[in-house]
């Protein structure tokens, strides 16, 4: 799931901002071409509800590198626009995700964003059926 979550996160950043940024998905070594983004997961959790259903939360933390270093206006003025355009996002299946707990801060002049997805999950559980049943009518 997370891999489609950050599919559709990557959509929705290009659908915006076009396709002069870069988007990264696994760290990069060398040859960070800027202005880009970066998509990185943050601590995924699994929380049972009951039975065989749970939440799969998961919390991202999209950073922007800036076209041009020290521009804190760029900053705030991504940062405006990830908070209204990753509010909803479709995976490749049509479903939606609704973002929330977002929250950004500026870290040595890179842009933090936080957003977290919330997925409900049914465990499918192998069901044991009887082989036969026999039943007998009898005279009472």
């Amino acid at each position: 799931m997370l891999n489609e979550i950050m599919e559709a996160i990557a959509i929705k950043i290009n659908s915006v901002f076009g396709d002069d940024y870069e988007i990264y998905r696994d760290t990069v070594q060398q040859g960070l071409k800027e202005p880009c983004f970066f998509i990185g997961i943050l601590k995924p959790e699994i929380t049972p509800i009951m039975g065989n259903r749970f939440i799969e939360r998961n919390p991202f933390d999209i950073q922007y590198f800036p076209k041009k270093q020290g521009d804190s206006a760029e900053l705030f003025t991504v940062a405006k626009k990830l908070m209204l355009s990753l509010d909803f996002i479709t995976l490749l299946d049509g479903d939606q995700l609704h973002g929330i707990y977002m929250s950004y801060e500026i870290i040595e002049n890179v842009l933090h964003f936080f957003v977290q997805y919330h997925v409900s999950m049914k465990k499918q559980t192998e069901k044991t059926y009887m082989e036969t049943l026999k039943q007998k009518w009898g005279g009472v």
